[in-house]
């Protein structure tokens, strides 16, 4: 079994807002089925987009405008299907890079209120409110819930980080440093415990003195070639509608849950042969008809990840009869299988993984069981 795991920080809150958009979009207009309009009449944008992102980039590097249009544009030349899908995975990726640049520059976490004109939130110190007073100001403040206090931090940390890039100014470290602790404390870790974890890893691993610089080789074709990994997962519902998730537990770590999948192999026939699988290795179970529903994909270093979730119904489950390697190895965790009502308000009480997946469902929980016959 194979998890993509969770989306995290500045591009899982960046998918999160999209898949929300798209929910948005679906309740508002319905599910359109519209022309692609694609095709040879817009190769010669597409290759002025090249060309000026080219020059851009002797000149002193592209913006992200440059690198914006020539993904769109090269999406927009192509008519074959399953290479204009390939093409728009660009753009979205480019696009979900945009946001997470633009949210490094801010500190700020968006979020709904913003979406809808209220204001945009960051979190700051606390004197901050009272020096603003003093100078005449009212700040309009309030306290951060424990669910997003750490979301907050993390965007704080990146603010905090561009800023000393930005101006190569070392007092700006004493504010990296401000939210680091912050951030520890928020992980139930001491100051103290902190940095003792630290020295482990330089006397482990050794620190930066020697100024060593890895280089790896230059990918072989002009482009770099990135694999792309395809996750499957299901959705899978029992008799009373309630979804089949796993509990997961890991030392150091809070519990969340996910649901059953994992890695197409080579072997596999297709994407649903590698999902009924998954749910035999898993669940010992086996499932009606699956019904593709939501997919979302994931860029990291060198890989990228395509993560695919199928709607079904549970005909049977054994776990006397699971099997895999996770289940025999304690570094894994636990894998308690539980059943969660498939309703909006049933699925925020839990911290379901991932969360384009969690956002997802705040939208649409209540219509699967409709997708699928008794």
């Amino acid at each position: 079994m194979n998890s993509v795991g969770r989306v995290r920080g500045s591009l899982g809150r960046a998918l999160t807002e999209v898949a929300a958009e798209c929910a948005a979009q679906d309740e508002t207009r319905g599910v359109q089925d519209l022309p692609d309009g694609t095709g040879d009449a817009w190769r010669r944008q597409a290759e002025t987009a090249r060309r000026d992102r080219a020059a851009a980039a002797s000149e002193g590097g592209p913006t992200w405008r440059h690198v914006l249009l020539e993904a769109v544009f090269a999406a927009l030349a192509e008519r074959d299907p399953q290479r204009l899908r390939a093409e728009l995975v660009q753009v979205a990726a480019v696009a979900a890079q945009w946001m997470q640049a633009l949210e490094r520059r801010g500190g700020t976490v968006p979020g709904s209120r913003s979406r809808r004109g209220g204001p945009m939130e960051k979190l700051v110190r606390d004197r901050i409110p009272e020096i603003i007073e003093s100078a005449g100001g009212r700040p309009d403040v309030r306290v951060a819930a424990d669910g997003e206090y750490r979301a907050f931090l993390r965007a704080k940390l990146l603010e905090e980080t561009g800023e000393y890039a930005a101006a190569d100014d070392p007092e700006e470290l004493a504010d990296v440093l401000e939210v680091v602790y912050a951030l520890a404390a928020a992980h139930g870790v001491p100051a103290g415990e902190l940095d003792r974890m630290r020295r482990a890893k330089a006397a482990e691993r050794g620190g930066f003195d020697r100024r060593l610089v890895l280089r790896r080789p230059r990918p072989r074709d002009e482009e770099p070639v990135h694999p792309q990994r395809h996750a499957v997962r299901a959705l899978i519902l029992d008799e009373n509608d309630d979804l089949v998730l796993f509990r997961r537990t890991k030392p150091g770590r809070e519990p969340y849950f996910s649901t059953p999948g994992g890695k197409v192999e080579p072997e596999d026939s297709d994407p649903e042969a590698a999902l009924r699988r998954e749910l035999d290795e898993e669940l010992g179970a086996t499932a009606g008809p699956l019904r593709q529903v939501f997919s979302y994909f994931e860029q990291g270093l060198g890989l990228h990840y395509l993560s695919t979730f199928y709607v079904c119904r549970l005909i049977s489950l054994d776990l006397s009869r699971r099997h895999g390697p996770e289940f025999d190895d304690p570094a894994k965790g636990g894998y308690d299988v539980v059943r969660v009502p498939c309703t909006p308000e049933a699925l925020a009480a839990i911290d379901l993984f991932p969360a384009p997946l969690a956002a997802y469902l705040q939208a649409h929980a209540q219509d699967l069981p409709s997708l699928l016959p008794r």
